[in-house]
């Protein structure tokens, strides 16, 4: 079996003042986070900070990530201010095997 990849913890800091640009492209945003399939473990806007969004996905790198999340529409269309990508370690938890890649 291959080795499982590696889990990035990506936070999107948006543009500030987005008003209603963040509605207008927010299906397509979600469309294409589910078209990674695999590689999006988890994706979801912080409820207490509106500014910012965590992503995990799954990839080899922290360029490979950039480049996966170059196609999203909110990156497209200037939505996003940074993002910050660093890999994650998910040691402890009921789903931290599943999450992962592996059974031990």
């Amino acid at each position: 079996m291959a080795d499982p990849q590696k889990i990035f913890a990506v936070q999107y800091n948006y543009v500030p003042g987005l008003g209603d640009q963040r509605d207008v492209h927010r299906a397509a945003h979600r469309d294409f986070l589910a078209s990674l399939g695999t590689a999006m473990v988890a994706a979801g806007a912080y409820v207490d900070d509106p500014t910012a969004a965590l992503l995990l996905v799954r990839s080899e790198t922290d360029e490979s990530v950039r480049d996966l999340l170059a196609g999203d529409p909110f990156q497209q269309h200037g939505l996003i201010a940074s993002t910050d990508v660093h890999e994650w370690s998910c040691a402890v938890g009921d789903q931290a095997a599943a999450l992962r890649g592996n059974g031990a």
